[in-house]
């Protein structure tokens, strides 16, 4: 346990561990902010901005939140009409608000997909909710449509996807001098000779960096959950994906993933985000075993890490391109899920042999570095 725990130290108390832990809670916070500073409303004709606005818009869909209705729906046009002023540069109605928008784009005659004359179109009636996207949606699921305030679930898919790079980079910079570090500072034959011995040494050294790992990822996700919800709140987990800002609209990108409910959306995406830092660490782990000084070791891991972008668009064939998605970079984009929502679960568990894979083979590696 003691070296374990002193493992654990050399981790940790580098400065540039420190410093990118602060910058990284840093950045989350001010996206955070800029996120909120995007949202407005209007009702009554008062406009809203920012926090108040995200209050303001919470505070009008409790009256109609629940299993969304015909009656519901012609309730809101009802009482808050619908959204009739375009705003160039405006990103959406100027004079809507978080109900007669969601009418407005799924259950009326209208549409907005630009600011420019012909992209927009002023709802002047609703449809049954039957002969709407989301009618098919509940006669495919067999599930009544929820409406909630479902904002605060969006911005902590789009925290998710910042947080995992973030949090990439963060355990790169740490996971590199694992083994690499040793090596540099010529401390292996002392490391090998001591008490503890090679053997034990290495699976410390392992524990310690998943250990690490896993905190540095945790942190971050409920750094994101605690954020969106004192500002959100925790509403919007029964909608579906589809009636939210993670995809616009129902067949925007993916029909099978459009009709999730958040909670399952969600759930996945997180997944997919803990086995790309898992993948990430690993195949760092093994890099670090292979290279005498920790820059090589930091540059080659950077190299590992970025590739798969710039071969996405080099790469012709889109039979060739799904390899891709199994990559520690493309398993943390939550909208890579539109992609390949039929066969994450098998890019999961590539994910996690290629993992196993690494970590076997850089133990071994380390191993025989004493004689090198």
């Amino acid at each position: 346990m003691k070296l374990y725990r002193m493992e654990l130290y050399k981790l940790c108390h580098r400065k540039i561990v420190i410093i990118s832990a602060f910058f990284m809670f840093v950045i989350q916070m001010l996206f955070c902010a800029m996120k909120v500073s995007e949202e407005w409303t209007c009702v009554d004709g008062v406009l809203y901005n920012g926090y108040e606005a995200i209050e303001k818009n919470r505070q009008i869909t409790e009256e109609f939140q629940g299993v969304l209705t015909d009656e519901k729906v012609n309730a809101i046009v009802e009482k808050y009409g619908f959204p009739q002023e375009v705003a160039q540069n405006y990103g959406n109605y100027r004079d809507g608000n978080y109900l007669n928008v969601f009418v407005a784009e799924h259950l009326s005659d209208g549409f907005f997909h630009g600011w420019n004359e012909g992209e927009y179109r002023i709802a002047t009636r609703t449809y049954p909710i039957a002969n709407t996207e989301l009618g098919a949606a509940r006669e495919l699921t067999g599930q009544e449509i929820v409406l909630e305030y479902t904002n605060g679930c969006s911005v902590f898919a789009d925290m998710l996807n910042g947080g995992t790079v973030l949090s990439s980079i963060l355990i790169l910079f740490m996971a590199s001098v694992l083994f690499a570090g040793e090596r540099q500072t010529k401390m292996i034959p002392l490391l090998f000779t001591s008490k503890e011995g090679r053997k034990k040494d290495i699976y410390m050294k392992i524990a310690a960096v998943f250990t690490v790992t896993v905190c540095i990822w945790s942190v971050m996700v409920l750094s994101c959950f605690i954020l969106c919800g004192a500002i959100y709140g925790f509403d919007g987990l029964d909608s579906l994906v589809g009636m939210t800002k993670i995809t616009l609209g129902l067949l925007a990108k993916s029909w099978s993933v459009s009709i999730w409910t958040v909670r399952h959306f969600l759930a996945v995406v997180m997944f997919r985000s803990f086995i790309s830092v898992i993948m990430l660490c690993a195949t760092t782990i093994y890099i670090s075993a292979r290279c005498r000084s920790s820059f090589h070791a930091v540059y080659i891991a950077l190299m590992f890490w970025g590739l798969p972008l710039l071969l996405w668009f080099i790469l012709p064939d889109f039979g060739i391109k799904i390899l891709i998605y199994a990559t520690p970079l493309y398993q943390g984009m939550c909208d890579t899920i539109f992609d390949i929502s039929g066969i994450w679960p098998m890019l999961a568990q590539i994910g996690v042999a290629w993992s196993f894979f690494c970590v076997v083979i850089a133990g071994f590696k380390y191993k025989k570095q004493q004689t090198e």
